[in-house]
């Protein structure tokens, strides 16, 4: 007898089923919660790289303010500024990590499980990063506190060498004082110590005769200078102490000048 009931293939259907499960396109569902992971993902990225930014930015300010201190202050901020510069190569960092990670999310679409695993490494690598900057900004606050307290001290001399120099700028105007007192001694003390007369020789004689006579008690080097053109030359002669210069065959309108050293020369005409 032969059986002719008909054969079924069960086993082939339900091989074909899971294929066309595994072939379908992920559900609205799974990419929304992909993307809302990515978006939660992005802000607090962005916010962790704010309070950072935030932090960084204040300490600059504060560095800026104690810049304008002394040497050792700038010495001191410029340490900070370094330890500054590292954490915003460490944000940095973390930024390129965050568009690293971003970029995976995008290749990731249909690999939820796998996509969990990048995240929450992800998100240990931005912990690590935090807890260095935190680090590292609790640091920069000590050198600007060490930076104030130098400042304070500096203050302080300044404060000092201000109370130095009222006392000196009193002194200096004391002492302007006496030498506004003395200026018309010194003044008396540069007038060369002689006299000078012009006498003509005779009626009948163009020429004249000058008469120096040295003031001092004691003898006087004179240097006399004649200007005009006449039979008398310049000379040099030492005068005794009140002891007379005579100088003759002067020409009218000649100009004379009586010069020694320590004195201010005397000028006059013969007339």
């Amino acid at each position: 007898m032969i059986d002719v009931a008909p054969q079924t293939s069960p086993k082939p259907a339900e091989h074909f089923i899971p294929d066309e499960k595994h072939d379908r396109p992920p559900t609205p569902f799974v990419t929304r919660a992909v993307c809302i992971i990515l978006a939660i993902l992005a802000i607090a990225l962005a916010y962790a790289v704010h309070q950072k930014n935030a932090q960084v930015a204040d300490a600059r300010a504060q560095l800026v303010q104690a810049n304008t201190a002394t040497d050792q202050v700038k010495a001191d901020l410029a340490k900070a500024n370094a330890l500054a510069v590292d954490l915003r190569l460490q944000l940095d960092r973390a930024k390129g990590l965050r568009s690293d990670l971003q970029s995976q999310l995008a290749k990731a679409q249909g690999q939820q499980s796998d996509l969990q695993s990048q995240l929450e490494k992800a998100r240990a690598n931005l912990q690590s990063q935090q807890d260095k900057a935190a680090a590292q900004s609790a640091g920069l606050q000590a050198e600007i506190n060490q930076a104030n307290g130098g400042l304070s001290r500096l203050q302080k001399e300044l404060d000092q060498a201000k109370g130095q120099n009222e006392d000196l700028s009193a002194k200096l105007a004391k002492a302007e004082a006496g030498i506004a007192k003395l200026q018309p001694l010194a003044v008396k003390a540069r007038v060369l110590p002689v006299s000078a007369t012009i006498e003509k020789v005779s009626f009948w004689s163009a020429g004249f005769t000058m008469h120096v006579r040295n003031l001092n008690s004691s003898p006087l080097n004179v240097n006399i200078t004649i200007g005009a053109s006449g039979k008398t030359p310049s000379m040099s002669a030492t005068i005794e102490g009140g002891g007379t210069l005579n100088i003759g065959n002067l020409a009218a309108g000649a100009d004379v000048v009586i010069a020694s050293e320590g004195y201010d020369p005397a000028k006059l005409t013969v007339r």
